[in-house]
């Protein structure tokens, strides 16, 4: 998996899965139609050459195929601190991809970003995401109950975190 900047042309796979049900079940910004796809992917492609960027929204790129699978986004806040998250394609649900994608975040994140700390966001019911924060390593800091997180929309949240010590003292 190689974690990259958007490029144009990733709309069409983006498009593939971001817009499947399994896949919006646990995002908060569904894109509902190919051009919503383009335009975010536009709207992030426009923002690369910005000094003042500071959300980083990538595209997880299968090795062998070239073909776009996932992404994943960091979000600079105050402080060196970090919001990620990723997705994938449903139909790679369960393969490792999802690790690797995480991994490639929180390394990007303190080995690039010089970051403090990383932290997520998962919606509760989101197991998978829940097991993958754990296996890279970062802690469960609290959960909120009827959390609203827009469009109507009211989910139990877990938040999880890591910061730069635990990070680089951690085994390989």
């Amino acid at each position: 998996m190689l974690l990259r900047e958007l490029q144009t042309a990733d709309a069409r796979d983006l498009a593939g899965f971001m817009m499947q049900p399994r896949y919006q079940r646990f995002i908060v910004n569904r894109l509902r139609h190919d051009s919503e796809v383009k335009a975010f992917v536009e709207r992030h492609v426009a923002s690369q050459g910005d000094k003042r960027r500071h959300v980083f929204h990538l595209a997880a790129e299968e090795r062998h195929s070239g073909e776009v699978v996932g992404d994943g986004f960091l979000i600079a806040q105050s402080e060196n601190k970090f919001e990620i998250g990723w997705g994938l394609h449903p139909a790679l649900w369960q393969a490792g991809f999802g690790t690797e994608i995480g991994q490639a975040l929180m390394g990007i994140a303190f080995e690039r970003l010089s970051a403090k700390s990383v932290w997520c966001k998962i919606m509760k019911p989101n197991r998978a995401s829940s097991a993958l924060a754990l296996r890279l390593g970062m802690e469960l800091m609290s959960t909120t109950e009827s959390m609203s997180l827009g469009h109507g929309r009211v989910e139990d949240v877990e938040f999880y975190s890591q910061d730069a010590a635990s990070y680089f003292n951690a085994a390989y």
